[in-house]
C-alpha cells in the first residue's frame, strides 16, 4: 500500500451466468469530500448477501463488497473521533438509500474504505472496544445484531413457548444461539441442511410443526429464494399463535397465505435501522390461529454495541458459526473455490462465516 493506493478484494467482470469471481488488486485510495471519514478495515466478514451478489442473484453494482467488520479511523472527517479509534460501521442508512455499504458503495473488503459525510453525521460510524477487532467478534457482530433486533421485536409482542429457525446459515444459527442463551430450555426447531437441522423437505416436518406448543416464534433466515416456501409452510402447519420475523429478503407483491394475500415485503420494510419503536407488528386471523408478521432491514448502533458486548462476554455464542479465518489472498482463493465448485466446502469444512484479515493499520 502506498499513500495513494491500497489493496482490495475486487470483483472481476461477470461471466455468462452473472457470477463474479474476485482478485486482490491495487486500487486508488478514494479522495475525501468535506466531512468524509477514511477507515482502515482490519477484520471483515463474508456474509450470505455477499454470496448472492457474487453468484449474480442480486444486481448490487459495487466492485468491492463487504459490509460487516471492524477497522480503525485513518482520517476522522466530521466524526470527532481520534485517528486510530476502533469502529464498526452500520451499513444501512435508515433515511438515505444512496448509502448501502458494500452494495452500492465500495465496502470493507479493502485496506481503505471511504465513509461518506452523510453516514458519519447520521452516527453510522460506531466506536467499539479495541478487542472487538478479533475475528469472531468483528465478523459476527452485524449478523448477531440483526438477530438481536428480531428477538426484541418478537419478545415485545409474545412470550413464545417454542422457536422455529428456518435457515441454518449464519443468521439462523446466531438467532438460535441467542435465543438459547436468553431463554434456556425453550423448545427449539432448526430447519436447514446441516447435520443438526431438520431438512425442509423431510416427510415428518409438517408433523413436527403441527406439534409445537403455542405461541410459536419463527425466524425466517432463508436465502431470498426460499422465503416464500418457508413462510407458506409455517402458516399452513403451525397452529395457534404464530409470530414470523422475516429476516430474509422477500420479493415484493402479495403472497397467498391462509389469512389472505399479504404483501410481506412491505411489512418487512416497515422496520429499518431500529425504528420505529414500539414496533408495528401486523396481525391477521387464520382458520387455525393468529398470524403475526414483522421483519426488518438494518439495525441500530445500539444493536451493534449490544451484539459486540455479547460476543465479547459469551465465548460460546456463535462459536460454531465462524468456520474460516483468512487473509486477503486466501479470501480470494476461498471465494473463487466456492463459486467455481458449486459447493460451500473449503479445507474440508462447510463455509458459514469467513473472517478476512486485511492486515491494514491506520
Amino acid at each position: 500500500m502506498s499513500a495513494t493506493t491500497h489493496r482490495a478484494l475486487v470483483r472481476r467482470p461477470a461471466d455468462r451466468s452473472g457470477r463474479t469471481l474476485v482478485e486482490v488488486a491495487e486500487v486508488r485510495t478514494p479522495r475525501l469530500d468535506p466531512g468524509d471519514l477514511l477507515l482502515a478495515p482490519t477484520t471483515v466478514g463474508i456474509c450470505g448477501t455477499d454470496w448472492q451478489i457474487l453468484r449474480g442473484l442480486r444486481d448490487d453494482p459495487t466492485p468491492v463488497l463487504g459490509h460487516e467488520g471492524v477497522g480503525y479511523v485513518v482520517e476522522p472527517g466530521a466524526s470527532g473521533l481520534p485517528t486510530g479509534t476502533p469502529v464498526t460501521v452500520n451499513p444501512t442508512h435508515p433515511h438515505d438509500p444512496s448509502f448501502l455499504l458494500g452494495h452500492n458503495l465500495p465496502g470493507l473488503w479493502a485496506e481503505r474504505t471511504r465513509i461518506p459525510a452523510s453516514a458519519v453525521r447520521a452516527g453510522l460510524v460506531v466506536p467499539v472496544p479495541a478487542d472487538a477487532a478479533q475475528p469472531r467478534v468483528a465478523a459476527l457482530a452485524e449478523p448477531l445484531a440483526s438477530a438481536v433486533y428480531g428477538a426484541q421485536l418478537a419478545r415485545h409482542t409474545v412470550r413464545p413457548a417454542a422457536l422455529v429457525v428456518w435457515g441454518d446459515g449464519i443468521v439462523g444459527r446466531l438467532a438460535r444461539d441467542l435465543w438459547r442463551t436468553e431463554r434456556p430450555g425453550l423448545h427449539t426447531l432448526l430447519i436447514g441442511h446441516g447435520e443438526d437441522a431438520v431438512d425442509p423437505h423431510a416427510a415428518d416436518l409438517p408433523g413436527l410443526l403441527a406439534g409445537l406448543p403455542s405461541p410459536v416464534v419463527a425466524v425466517l433466515a432463508t436465502p431470498r429464494t426460499g422465503t416464500r416456501e418457508a413462510l407458506t409452510a409455517l402458516d399452513r402447519y403451525v397452529p395457534g399463535t404464530l409470530l414470523v420475523d422475516v429476516h430474509a429478503g422477500v420479493e415484493p407483491g402479495p403472497i397467498p397465505l391462509t389469512a389472505g394475500d399479504l404483501d410481506v415485503a412491505a411489512i418487512r420494510a416497515a422496520h429499518c435501522g431500529g425504528a420505529p419503536w414500539p414496533p408495528r407488528v401486523e396481525e391477521f386471523a387464520r382458520p387455525h390461529g393468529r398470524l403475526l408478521l414483522c421483519g426488518h432491514r438494518g439495525v441500530s448502533g445500539d444493536h451493534l454495541r449490544h451484539a459486540i458486548d455479547l460476543l465479547r462476554t459469551t465465548p460460546d455464542l456463535g462459536a460454531q458459526v465462524l468456520t474460516h479465518e483468512v487473509g486477503l489472498e486466501e479470501a480470494a482463493d476461498l471465494v473463487n473455490t466456492v463459486l467455481t465448485s458449486g459447493a460451500r466446502r473449503v479445507d474440508g469444512r462447510r463455509v458459514l462465516k469467513a473472517a478476512v484479515r486485511t492486515g491494514s493499520r491506520p
